[in-house]
């Protein structure tokens, strides 16, 4: 039966255990869903050795960055396009004409990359 004395003690009980949570942790006890929490765990990490795969890294590194690993997902993936290659082509095709066909390679590849980082 709750009287008011039952539930003043179990009030005491869970601020008690709120105080050693804050305790352990600091003064607010973080999610781990939460992105902030998430992106600075992850900037303490050590840095990879060139040579390493960071694919391989975040295979092994998804369940404790989840909403990072999305991401990650996303804007390390190949994608699964060939626009660019055929932009590339395209630009190629109007550097190099009838009337501009004794350029050099030098030439066309640098106007090529003039043209596309423009």
């Amino acid at each position: 039966m709750n009287t008011p004395d039952n539930r003043e003690e179990t009030n005491v009980c869970v601020q008690k255990h709120k105080g050693a949570l804050e305790f352990l942790y600091g003064n607010e006890v973080h999610d781990i869903n939460d992105a902030s929490t998430q992106y600075h765990s992850y900037l303490v990490e050590p840095q990879l050795r060139y040579d390493f795969d960071p694919f391989e890294w975040w295979k092994s590194h998804e369940k404790k960055y989840p909403l990072i690993a999305e991401l990650v997902k996303k804007y390390l993936s190949i994608p699964a396009t060939s626009v660019s290659s055929e932009r590339c082509f395209s630009t190629a095709g109007n550097v190099v004409t009838s009337k501009r066909n004794c350029l050099a390679p030098e030439n066309v590849n640098m106007l090529v990359f003039l043209y596309q980082n423009r």
